[in-house]
């Protein structure tokens, strides 16, 4: 398998997926607040917990520059610029669809999310590093134009349909640009430093077992979306109803 063979199967199985994934249907034209609300819970978990699946990943690898590249774009870049960590961004944007802090800070994961991060975590800790690092980056390729355009297409549609800002879906429009870095970077080190057809075979395994385990964490609030707003409507009055209304 040449290199820009193993680049196309990797873009093949994100972009199957992430064509699959029940939110992207949903959340295009049908969008609600209490949907968004359940994926700013759940990513909180998620964002946390990627930081020590990276932190695998670098423990695991005996490359000094895969290890630097790691370190510098998903670790310190995402994490420790003062009032710009991705946590940070993610929480105003919660904020904007009627969250609080505490709300964000102290969700609780839904089953499908641990699962999720359970299946992360192993793929991070206890396989080779570029198992590891293939299960991580092809998260960040769905953002790549060619593999779905992700978070761009979330951008517009929660602007568009729950009337945020610019400044309140950074989030999204973040993710759109840094994670084109991110993710052609780790594609472009998997391309130079896996020479055996063995590895490429198992890099390729773990990047789909990751976009399957990325379908489970999107079911998940999915359906909790949909059931909390429907939960919602139950709750607003009949508009054929006086009670509580001015004539």
């Amino acid at each position: 398998m040449s290199q820009s063979e193993f680049a196309a199967a990797v873009d093949k199985i994100v972009g199957d997926y992430n064509d699959r994934l029940k939110w992207v249907s949903f959340s295009k034209d049908h969008l609600t607040r209490e949907a968004a609300q359940v994926l700013i819970e759940q990513w909180s978990n998620f964002t946390r917990h990627s930081r020590q699946c990276w932190a695998h990943v670098v423990g695991n690898c005996p490359i000094i520059e895969a290890r630097k590249f790691i370190v510098t774009e998903n670790l310190y870049e995402e994490e420790a610029q003062e009032g710009h960590s991705h946590f940070e961004i993610l929480v105003r944007m919660g904020m904007a669809v009627g969250l609080t802090r505490h709300d964000i800070e102290l969700a609780k994961p839904l089953p499908t999310t641990v699962v999720a991060m359970n299946a992360w975590e192993a793929m991070t800790k206890n396989r080779s590093w570029y198992e590891g690092l293939a299960a991580k980056s092809v998260l960040e390729r769905t953002n790549n134009p060619n593999c779905g355009n992700f978070s761009h297409h979330q951008a517009d549609y929660w602007t568009r349909q729950l009337n945020l800002s610019k400044a309140d879906t950074e989030f999204w429009w973040m993710h759109d640009s840094v994670d084109q870095i991110h993710g052609d970077g780790s594609l472009k080190l998997l391309e130079k430093y896996l020479i055996r057809d063995d590895q490429k075979q198992a890099a390729l395994r773990a990047a789909e077992e990751s976009m399957m385990a990325w379908t489970v964490y999107f079911d998940g609030f999915y359906y909790e979306g949909l059931k909390r707003s429907a939960a919602r409507s139950t709750r607003l009055p009949s508009s054929n109803s006086s009670k509580g209304f001015s004539r």
